[in-house]
């Protein structure tokens, strides 16, 4: 019995033993293992690790007083800044809007780009300063890019962020920080973009609030979350309405959030009309000079070297568009995606442009400049000077519906007859009837302006000292963000076809949600931006009709019209009826820019793009079975492994 009895008890100790050392493994891992091996980082964690190390909370040797966001505010006579982490452009828009929207004598806000400056003088902020995140979730849970340096320094561990090792702040008065919380002098509010339908739901956001108040920062409000896939402008609006007031109050402003004021707003951007004679850009280019590496906002101009339709037969467009990419020094892996700028169309284009009455003008040379001196961005666009047409084709959404906020802010103070302010308050005022009107219709700033007008004219003669409605195109150019990039997963493998990636998407139309009547070429059709500029890539590879406009028109326009309407380019295309194809879809109008030096026997188009990498990626052992399932990928990356996985069999049968 003893024997026994001491043989169950070793096995006892062995076991607790076990226990302890392995629990004591896991608490201590990094002090005995290190840091995460480069080999294992996701592939936007090894691109970080490459430029600053693998452990990128590393702090710079040195200071840069470029590099100094405390320093640029102050020097600005500001007392905020908004530090935005965007992917595609929206959370760029929200921080930029919510800085006009906070605006006073007492709060006085900046907008920056994070990427461009130090995280670690983030701790120099007093408390009678703001700092104020406004962060998108990028992918499966990421940072985005350019908040990728001051996410890995706050969340070092990305398996365990809240064990992350403190980063090494500093102030560039030499105060010595507290070791354990070393921002804990400093507030900051928090607005977090992502879309519910993935897992990691605002995980970037939720990340960097836990980290700063560990750190000892003091939050203003609650961190507000919004969510794509339901209304992201209500959520904006809620978390606005909640925060706002509070960070007034911290900063020591007595003025209200809503004071009822509708006087116009003083303008972000001041429009000059350049004197005739002078180079303007028209044709869409993103950049002026050399570039050392493309990426997002340095595309490549890639030849489009096929585009087909993949179901001829079938009742709707599934376009298979192939580019080269020979030269741009880009690779792609299979699960990256690739980002394309579209054009917009002409319908669109021109319904903007006569809504705001500058048919007469659209191709005069323009510029656009930041009234603020301190502003971080001093043109709107990225080149010098432009046009207006070539403004709302190539650099501004135009296609998308007004923000209530946005109705109220912008558009309202405008109104100066009764009729067009009793049309404007509800879209301004109530989220349903926004929701139902704006919302559902897809009603973009063109169809907004004309249907005011049509209030107007139902509305009759004007009263005493009212004047039609007439919105400035510096209010346009504030209503209408940047235009974006549309991401595709590639569908085809980087291993098989290194310079040659494809996308495969389905061409969106469809007919909007509301009985609300707005003179429009397209009428209640509602037309994907880049899907249908696809769709007119493929149009005019294959032959159909294509204008010449340097020879029909007598502005200074370049490029071909590929239209299906005779009328055009004799008329503005706001004004001609709409021509459909056999199945029914809406044939808008898109002017292209054919290949530099291209024979004009020969129809060849270049397409500005660039690769964004991804951590979605098969599995490094061929032989691990998979099963593939795309909510929201569609068939286009599993295209893209089964034809890795085929090559990989070919050459290791």
């Amino acid at each position: 019995m003893s024997a026994i009895a001491s043989g169950v008890e070793w096995g006892d100790m062995v076991i607790v033993s076990s226990v302890i050392i392995g629990a004591a493994t896991f608490l201590f891992r990094k002090y005995i293992f290190g840091a995460k091996p480069a080999q294992d980082l996701t592939i936007a964690q090894k691109a970080a690790a490459t430029q600053k190390g693998v452990n990128a909370a590393v702090p710079r040797k040195e200071y840069d007083s470029d590099r100094d966001f405390v320093l640029k505010m102050r020097n600005a006579g500001k007392n905020v800044v908004v530090l935005y982490g965007s992917q595609t452009g929206t959370a760029e828009d929200f921080a930029t809007r919510l800085a006009k929207d906070i605006q006073s004598p007492a709060v006085r806000p900046l907008v920056l780009d994070p990427e461009l400056y130090d995280w670690q003088c983030l701790a120099s902020l007093t408390d009678v300063e703001l700092v104020i995140f406004v962060l998108a979730t990028a992918g499966e849970g990421e940072a985005t890019d350019n908040m990728e340096a001051w996410f890995n320094a706050l969340a070092s561990d990305p398996e365990s962020p809240d064990d992350s090792d403190i980063p090494e702040f500093r102030r560039a008065d030499g105060h010595e920080l507290d070791e354990d919380m070393p921002l804990q002098e400093i507030s900051y509010a928090m607005f977090g973009l992502g879309n519910n339908t993935y897992e990691q739901f605002n995980h970037h956001a939720r990340v960097v609030d836990r980290r700063l108040l560990a750190l000892g920062a003091s939050r203003v409000g609650e961190r507000g979350e919004g969510d794509d896939d339901a209304d992201i402008e209500e959520d904006f609006a809620r978390w606005k309405e909640a925060t706002l007031p509070l960070i007034r109050q911290h900063l020591g402003s007595s003025t209200p959030l809503d004071s009822g004021d509708e006087s116009a707003p003083e303008p972000t951007w001041k429009v000059v009309e350049v004197a005739a004679g002078q180079q303007a850009r028209t044709k869409g280019e993103f950049f002026e000079g050399a570039v050392v590496a493309h990426d997002s906002r340095h595309p490549f101009a890639a030849p489009v070297t096929a585009a087909v339709e993949l179901t001829p037969s079938a009742d709707r467009h599934l376009l298979h568009v192939e580019v080269d990419l020979a030269g741009s020094g880009m690779r792609h892996e299979s699960g990256d995606h690739i980002g394309v700028y579209p054009t917009n169309a002409d319908e669109e284009v021109d319904l903007l442009l006569a809504a705001l009455e500058l048919l007469d003008k659209a191709d005069v040379p323009i510029a656009a400049r930041a009234t603020d001196p301190f502003a971080p961005q001093q043109s709107l666009f990225p080149v010098e000077t432009t046009t207006y047409r070539a403004a709302f084709r190539h650099y501004l959404e135009i296609a998308i519906p007004v923000p209530r906020a946005q109705i109220k802010s912008l558009v309202l103070p405008f109104a100066h007859s009764e009729a067009a302010r009793s049309f404007l308050r509800p879209l301004a005022e109530d989220k349903d009837a926004h929701a139902a009107t704006v919302a559902a219709g897809c009603m973009t700033l063109a169809r907004l302006i004309n249907a005011v007008r049509d209030a107007e004219r139902q509305a009759g003669t004007l009263g005493e000292g009212e004047e039609p409605f007439a919105l400035p195109v510096e209010a346009a150019f504030e209503l209408c963000p940047r235009l974006q990039a549309r991401l595709y997963s590639i569908s085809s493998s980087g291993k098989v076809h290194p310079e040659r990636p494809t996308i495969t998407a389905v061409v969106l139309q469809y007919d909007s949600k509301t009985e609300q009547s707005v003179r429009a070429k397209l009428g209640s059709r509602r037309c994907g931006v880049a899907t249908n500029y696809l769709l007119g890539a493929l149009r005019y590879l294959r032959g159909d009709r294509a204008v010449d406009l340097e020879y029909v028109s007598s502005a200074p326009r370049s490029g071909f019209l590929v239209t299906d309407n005779s009328q055009l380019p004799g008329s503005d295309a706001s004004d001609v009826v709409a021509i459909k194809d056999g199945k029914g879809y809406a044939m808008q109008s898109f002017t292209v820019q054919p290949a530099q030096g291209s024979s004009t026997n020969v129809r060849e188009l270049t397409m500005p793009v660039f690769i964004r990498k991804s951590a979605f990626r098969l599995p490094a052992d061929n032989s691990t079975p998979i099963i593939m399932i795309g909510p929201g990928t569609g068939l286009a990356p599993m295209r893209a492994f089964i034809q890795e996985r085929a090559q990989a069999a070919r050459e290791n049968p």
